[in-house]
Order: C-alpha cells, then structure tokens, then sequence
C-alpha cells in the first residue's frame, strides 16, 4: 500500500488539467491515476496493456521508489498532430513518378517516397535520418544548400537542377521543386521537394547540342516577335562571330549583324509570312564580327496555339558562305571563260556527266596530255588515265557530282607514249542554272617536280646519313690510340659510307706518286711515316657533291690526329723499353699526357670551329627553305626529320668537344668540374654517385686538375661498362704534403691476379700512368663480387722537370 502511496504521490506532481492525456499505471498494467483529459477522450481506465503503450506513440515515464526500484508508470499520450501524413496522401508519395523528399530544417531527411530508390539506388531506410546534401555531387551542393537556405527564410518556392551520386558510382542528373511546409505559428518546420529523374533527358540534350555544336549551322527558337530566345545552340557564334551569351540577352544584336537590304526584307515581308504561320526558307547575307560577309540559309516554321495564332518560332540557320561563293565565282568565271579557257597557261577541259566524254579543251591541254583538240570527240576522259588510277579518279569524279565541290587529285597519264607523266587535275562542277551540268578539269604538268621532291628526299636521307657517320667517325677518333687503329677506322668507314669497288692506305716512296696512280683512283694523304701515306679509292662512278664534302671532312679529322699518334707510338715504345728495364721517367709521362690533352684540345677545337659551325650553317638554311618554300605534307614530314637529325649530330658534336676538352676545367676549379662532370654522368648512368670534399688549401697546377679530372672519367667509364655498380663513392681532400683521391663501388669487382700484373684492364694501366706522371701512388683494391677500390695519393708540390 505504501508503495501504491508513492505512485499516486509521483502522479500528482503532473499537472491535473494539462491537455494531454496522462494516466499512472503500476507494474501490473492496473489504472491507479488518470488526469481530466485522458477521461474525457477515453472514460474511466481499469486496466491496459504496458506492451501497446511501449509500442504506440504513447511516452511511458518510469516512477521510481527511494530505493531505485521502478514501481509503476506515468504514461503521457500525444495526439496525432498535422505533421502526420494522411494515409491518402502517404498513398500518392508512396506511388507517384517523381519522388517526394521532407527535409527538416537542421536539413536531415525526415521522408522519402518509395520512387527515390529506384533513380539513387539508395534505399529509403539509407536515406531517412542522413544529411539530405550528402549525395549531391560537391559541385553542386553549396548551390543547392544556398536554394534550401532561401526557401527556409524566405517561405518562397523554388525550382532548381543539380546532380547527385548514385549508390553504384554513376551520375544522375534531377529537376526539383522545392517549398517550404509552415508550421502553426508561420515558422518553416520542413521543406519539401519533389525531385524528378532528367538523366536520360540530359543526355540527349548533351549529344544534341554536342551535334549542333559540330555542325555549320545554328538551331535556335524565340518567341515570334524575336524579343527573346528560348534556346540557342552554341554554333551561332562560329556563323555570326557573336557569342550565345550576348544574342539570348540581346536579341536585336543578331539583327544589327544581317545585311541592312536583306534585313529589310526579312522584317518585311518574310515577317508577314511568319505572322500568318507560313514557313519560310530564304537565304540571306549576314556580317560576321571580323567584318566578312557571308551566306546563310533561314529556315523557320512557326508554332500555333489552338486558335491558330503564332506562339513561337523555330528556325535554323545555315552557313551556306562556301557554296555561295562558289556560286558566285562560277558566274563569274563564265563571262571571262572564253579568255581563261582558251588563254590558261594550265590544260583546261570540260567533260559531260554521262560518260565523262570531252566537249571541250584548250591548247595547253594538247600540249600536257599529246592529244590533239580534233582526236577529243567521243573520247572518254578515263581513258586517258593510268590503269591503276582509275578507280581514285573515278571515285573523284563521283565526289565531285554528288556534293557539287571541286575536287583535287594527282594521278597518271598513260597516253604519252613510253613516258610516264605525273599530273595534278582540280575537278570544278559547272551549274547552269542551279543544277550540275558538266565537268571542268584543270590539269597541270608535275612530273619534274615530283622527280625533284623524290631526288631531294634521298638527297637530304643521304645527307643526314653522311652527318651521322661524321658524328660516329669523329666520336670514335676520340678513343684510337694507335695509327694502325686509326687506319683501320678510316678504311672501315669510307668502305661503309662511300659507294666505291675498293679502299686501302697506301706508303708510297716519295717522287714516285704519279707511277702508282691512275685516273679512275682517288688518292689523297693523310700523313707521312718513312714516306708519304695515302688513302685510295677505287671507285667506277664519281663521287657527289656531299660525299666528296664528308671525304674530306673525315680525312681531315685523320690528317689532324695521324702525325701526333705516330709519334706518340714512337714514344710509347722507348717508354715500354724503358719500363722493361724498371725505368720510368715521370717527365716523359708527362709529356705524353701533355701531347694527348693538346691533342684533345686541338681536335675539340677543330671539331666546334668548323664542322659544328658547317652543321648550323647547314641547318639554318634548311630552316629558310622550309619557311620560304610551299612543300607537299610528305616532303615538310621528311624536311622536319633532317632538320631534327641535323640537331641530334650537333648536339652530339659539343658534347664530343666537351668530352675532348671541358671548355671550364680551369677556370671553374677541379671540385666544381667534378661535379658538373657526376651531374652529367647521373643522367646517362644506372648508378648513384657520392662525392665528398674537404675545402683543398692548396692551389693545384693543370696537370693536377687534368690528371684527376681524366682518371675520374676513366672510373666512370669503368663503372658504366664493367662493373656494374649501384653505388658509387669518391672523396677528394688532402693532408699537410699530399692531395688524397679515393674510389669505391659495389659492382662485381675482379681478380687482379689472374692478370699477372698486367694490369691491361679496364684502363688500369692508363690510371696508374697517371698517377705516376703526378709522381703519386695507386693502390687497387677488388675482388670478385666486392667491388672495385681506388686510393691515390700525390704530392702538393711536384719536382721541378
């Protein structure tokens, strides 16, 4: 019983007379309070299920005792209020087309109509209780939130299109209206909307006016006094020069740009026939915005109401400018025809429709084909072609007749003996009022010109060619050590490149040149041993102008390097003795490496000052006959692969010199040199490079820079072709007397015994020279799969020589 006391106690706290419907029930479901208004709406309560209270839109309170112990209910029923659909209407959402979307005003999905599934591939379970914005495409939803915002503030009506993401991925475009549903004091409790699919409509607007867009015409529709458009196609700015924009804002702009007579009667009488819903179809002349004058072809078909009154006006506009001039151009040709026929530098003729039969022919035609005028009667023109170009001049011919355009077309004559003849023939349809009636041909001689594009294609593919054996000849000079290999490269070469029966090098006793010659050989010296030494050609066709060029080119790079490399073999041979015999003087290493970096220079020197400069001179005059000259397509496509074959040798031909001789060396220093040389050297290498300094406190004289300079290159190369490194690591410092140089890589090193101290490898030999000309010492450390190390030490100060 207290605990009954204590229920009816928590019931009371609620207010006796509050309009909604209030009872207090205990754990039984037993009635033991109910308020005024819950009697009035159902009588006097015994007893009611709690389960159908928790299950209906009723509020159960829990009533609690001192302990904790829920001891009963206070439970409060709302009446169902007009935010409620009415069944009939839930009816209509749940089966109408369009979908039906509430929106409350934190702008989260309160309502979603079945349909809503089927366009978002969201369900509307998914739906309901999500930012109703989450869908939409980021494009368009701040647009889309700014329109909500508006109908919230504004309680106005609005109509928008937007695009949301279907559940799959794909696009889907809607149409909606949106309106704002007033609560009871006038506030904005929700939006709603009713959203349309227009996918499948936007796509078709899309490819119509992607095909208006592309074609010579321009759709449009206004009302039928012209005052505004209600669609325009964006190809109305190609025809009249004026953008979409300007005509749909300004409509009278399009008039202004109409010829001021065929404006007249346009707004006169062809209005008056559109004003009556009589169709009309008139061409006209129209002022383009670049002040041209052009054609166009109006066609417009008025729309009616039921009473027969004009409502609207749809038309198109085509640019019929070509054809009209064409037209016009033809008219005018025919009052000077007789004069063009007759006097025209070019064959002219005319053929008939039927059978291509000749009617008529002037004589520049007789001259180019050998026909005579009185042989044309009953001759067919096809007959006067190649076989083989029969069917491309037919085809022609045909293209010519169905779109009334002229037509070119280079083909074959085969009436001209045993001389094939190479013509160009431009098809003109002639119109005699308005309908195609003949056939006039224009026929010009290109044979010569044919044969000189033909000569001057092979002759510029064996120039390029020529150049490109220089660039490998000279790169390949930089490397030859021996007179006998630089013999060997020239005969290879010249046999390879020129077209001649046989080549050799030839020593023969002074005085007795002119004994050994004959008038079919060339004979030209390279330089001298104990007699002079000669290259000779035997060859059964003179020499072209180029090929003698490059002759000459090639021979004197020879010339330069022959003289010094026999005496640089001299010397290596007394060195070699003297090394055999454990004698090694530094100066005379020296020397050599003096003697080969002039060399180099020389060569460098020669390489830039002359043949480089021949190269730009060469290019720069094939850049103006480009620019001056009309080629065919053909002939610019392959004049463009010279001109860019011509910068690939030269481009090929400075880094030659640099490698000869790096112009900066000196100047810039042998640490700033080494790394320009390792930043050059990473983009034409599979390994990464490290390289570390101390700041050298000593100035190093040239054969210093250029000795580590050189031996450095010499590692490199070694890294690029032996060892296949991935990692390479040199430091350069120095101590109180000596310079300090060390290399290390991790490729697949070598066994340095198994060349019994040789050391012929890799250029070994030519690094430990070096190292001895700067009077230093080389230790090499390598064994296989351990990489290969280098450590140099020289001294600051080098012995007076």
């Amino acid at each position: 019983m207290d605990a009954y006391c204590d229920v009816i106690r928590g019931a009371k706290l609620l207010l006796h007379h509050m309009p909604d419907l209030i009872y207090v029930i205990d754990l039984h479901d037993r009635v033991l309070w109910q308020n005024e208004a819950c009697k009035i709406r159902f009588g006097t309560l015994d007893r009611v299920s709690h389960d159908e209270a928790l299950r209906s839109k009723q509020h159960p309170i829990p009533i609690l005792s001192e302990d904790g112990q829920t001891i009963g209910y206070t439970v409060m029923v709302r009446e169902e209020t007009s935010d409620t659909f009415d069944e009939k209407y839930k009816i209509i959402a749940d089966n109408t087309y369009d979908t039906i979307v509430l929106v409350d005003n934190q702008a989260v999905a309160r309502y979603v109509s079945p349909s809503f599934q089927d366009f978002s591939g969201y369900s509307v379970e998914e739906y309901v209780g999500m930012d109703a914005f989450d869908i939409i495409h980021p494009a368009d939803r701040e647009r889309v939130r700014d329109a909500y915002i508006e109908v919230v503030q504004s309680n106005r009506t609005v109509d928008i299109g937007y695009r949301i993401f279907h559940a799959q991925g794909s696009l889907i475009h809607l149409e909606a209206r949106v309106k704002p549903v007033l609560g009871d004091e006038g506030e904005v409790k929700y939006v709603v909307a009713v959203v349309r699919d227009v996918t499948e409509r936007k796509k078709s607007e899309e490819l119509l006016d992607n095909i208006l867009d592309n074609v010579n015409a321009a759709v449009w529709s206004t009302d039928k006094d012209f005052r505004q458009y209600t669609f325009c196609s964006e190809s109305i700015e190609k025809i009249f020069g004026i953008p979409k924009k300007e005509i749909i804002h300004n409509p009278i702009r399009l008039h202004d740009h109409i010829h001021p007579e065929d404006n007249a009667i346009l707004m006169g009488e062809i209005k008056e026939k559109l004003d009556l819903g009589i169709p009309i179809n008139q061409e006209f002349r129209f002022i383009h915005r670049e002040g041209e004058t052009g054609w166009g072809r109006l066609m417009v078909h008025p729309s009616v109401d039921a009473a027969g009154a004009v409502e609207r006006l749809d038309g198109i506009v085509l640019d019929i400018t070509d054809k009209k001039r064409s037209e016009l151009a033809l008219e005018e040709s025919e009052q000077r025809y007789k004069s063009l026929f007759d006097h025209n530098l070019d064959g002219v003729f005319s053929i008939e429709l039927s059978h291509f039969y000749f009617v008529n022919a002037n004589q520049s035609f007789e001259a180019i084909t050998g026909i005579t005028l009185d042989q044309l009667p009953d001759r067919c023109f096809l007959g006067l072609i190649y076989d083989e170009d029969h069917v491309a001049v037919y085809e022609t011919l045909f293209q010519v007749m169905e779109q009334g355009e002229p037509r070119d077309i280079e083909c074959r004559l085969a009436y001209i003996g045993n001389q094939e003849k190479i013509v160009s023939i431009t098809f003109v349809p002639i119109f005699l009022s308005g309908k195609l009636n003949g056939i006039h041909g224009i026929v010009k001689d290109i044979t010569k010109r044919k044969r000189d594009e033909q000569e001057l294609i092979k002759s510029e593919e064996r120039y390029k060619a020529l150049q490109q054996s220089l660039n490998r000849f000279s790169s390949d000079l930089a490397n030859v050590m021996k007179v006998s290999e630089l013999e060997e490269r020239l005969i290879e070469e010249a046999g390879t490149i020129l077209p001649i029966s046989q080549v050799s090098i030839e020593e023969v006793p002074r005085g007795m040149e002119q004994d050994e010659k004959n008038e079919h050989d060339i004979w030209i010296k390279i330089g001298e041993k104990k007699h002079p030494v000669y290259l000779r050609i035997m060859t059964e066709h003179s020499l072209q102008k180029m090929e003698k060029e490059w002759l000459e080119t090639a021979v004197h790079y020879v010339t330069i390097l022959y003289d010094n490399l026999h005496l640089l073999e001299d010397l290596m041979k007394r060195l070699e003795e003297m090394v055999a015999k454990n004698e090694t003087p530094k100066w005379m290493l020296r020397l050599l490496f003096k003697l080969s970096e002039k060399e180099r220079a020389s060569l460098s020197s020669d390489l830039h000052d002359s043949v480089l400069q021949d190269l730009i001179i060469w290019y720069r005059k094939l850049e103006t006959l480009q620019s001056s000259n009309t080629f065919s397509q053909d002939m610019n496509q392959a004049l463009l692969q010279i001109t860019e074959g011509l910068l690939d040798v030269i481009h090929q031909i400075r880094i030659t010199c640099n490698e000869l001789r790096p112009p900066f060396l000196l100047k810039m220093g042998l640490v700033e040199s080494l790394k320009s040389l390792f930043s050059y050297a990473r983009m034409f290498s599979n390994y990464e490079i490290h390289f570390s300094t101390d700041q050298l406190d000593v100035h190093l004289n040239e054969e210093q820079i250029l000795g580590v300079y050189r031996i450095v290159q010499e590692l490199l190369n070694n890294a690029s072709k032996h060892s296949h490194a991935t990692q390479v690591a040199m430091t350069l410092g120095s101590t109180e007397e000596h310079i300090t140089f060390s290399y290390s890589d991790d490729g697949v090193g070598m066994d340095l015994t198994a060349f019994e101290g040789s050391f012929q490898h890799m250029g070994i030999a030519g690094i430990e020279k070096r190292v001895l000309s700067l009077e230093g010492i080389v230790q090499f450390h390598t064994a296989p799969k351990e990489g290969f190390h280098v450590t140099i030490r020289f001294p600051k100060m080098m012995m007076a020589r």
